[in-house]
């Protein structure tokens, strides 16, 4: 996994790994210091786009960047190539970023959070939403680093396997989506004493949380299914043009051999 950079290459490739994750840290900085945040405590609809930037936008943008490829190659004093290596290699990141663990743990954050006590207590509490928003951000990048397929990882997924993959938390935003907008009481005492500024009621305002919970699925999802779905076909035109490639060497490298 490690690899070996060349004299100079580590300050490009430091400078690249910013430049490749910047979409991703607008993204966050958009989630956390923006609009959303600002009306996060009065909106839960705001709040929802919050979290939803963070695990549906952030994370994928920051792991197309390849940061871990890039930090491999940059080789910074401050995280050396042959540490941070041993940490990808480590029993504890194997479990963490196997597709099954951080599927379900990003389910089950994603659930829990948001159908229990937990949301609530994260309003009342800085310190609590501030806990929340790390295990979103943390559970988002795991969940996306098999799908995403840039950086090295311990556990490869083929195409197919990554398309099965995406399918399958799509169920999970749905049921959330609609047990949040079907609701008939405002599930969060916080949001009852705290009103949208443009008028709408609590109610109201939950179900347009829970309609983005529902969309943000269809509308994430299913263009980064189909951009796997571009790799993979690029991958299969590349490895076909090497198979006929060999082939048409092959004729000729015999014939040469035979004329003496």
């Amino acid at each position: 996994m490690a690899t070996t950079a060349r004299p100079g290459q580590s300050g490009r490739s430091g400078w690249g790994a910013w430049c490749a994750s910047a979409p991703g840290l607008v993204a966050i900085v958009v989630a956390l210091d923006g609009p959303p945040d600002a009306l996060s405590e009065a909106a839960f609809s705001m709040h929802m786009v919050q979290h939803l930037l963070l695990e549906m936008v952030a994370a994928p943008l920051l792991l197309l960047g390849g940061p871990l490829t890039l930090l491999l190659l940059a080789d910074p004093p401050w995280l050396p190539r042959r540490v941070l290596a041993r940490v990808l290699r480590s029993r504890a990141i194997r479990f963490l970023a196997h597709p099954v663990t951080a599927l379900s743990l990003f389910s089950l954050v994603l659930v829990g959070s948001h159908l229990t006590r937990v949301y609530n207590l994260a309003l009342e509490h800085q310190g609590v939403h501030e806990a929340e928003h790390v295990a979103y951000l943390a559970t988002a990048l795991l969940f996306w680093w098999p799908a995403i397929g840039v950086d090295p990882a311990p556990h490869r997924l083929s195409y197919p396997a990554r398309l099965l993959y995406l399918f399958l938390v799509m169920p999970v935003m749905a049921y959330l989506g609609i047990a949040i907008t079907s609701a008939s009481r405002v599930l969060y005492p916080y949001y009852a004493t705290h009103l949208p500024p443009w008028g709408a009621s609590a109610l109201a305002d939950q179900q347009v949380a829970g309609w983005l919970m529902w969309e943000s699925g269809a509308i994430t999802l299913i263009p980064a299914m189909g951009l796997i779905l571009l790799r993979w076909l690029d991958d299969e035109e590349r490895t076909q043009a090497r198979r006929e490639s060999r082939r048409d060497f092959a004729p000729a490298s015999s014939s040469r051999t035979a004329e003496p």
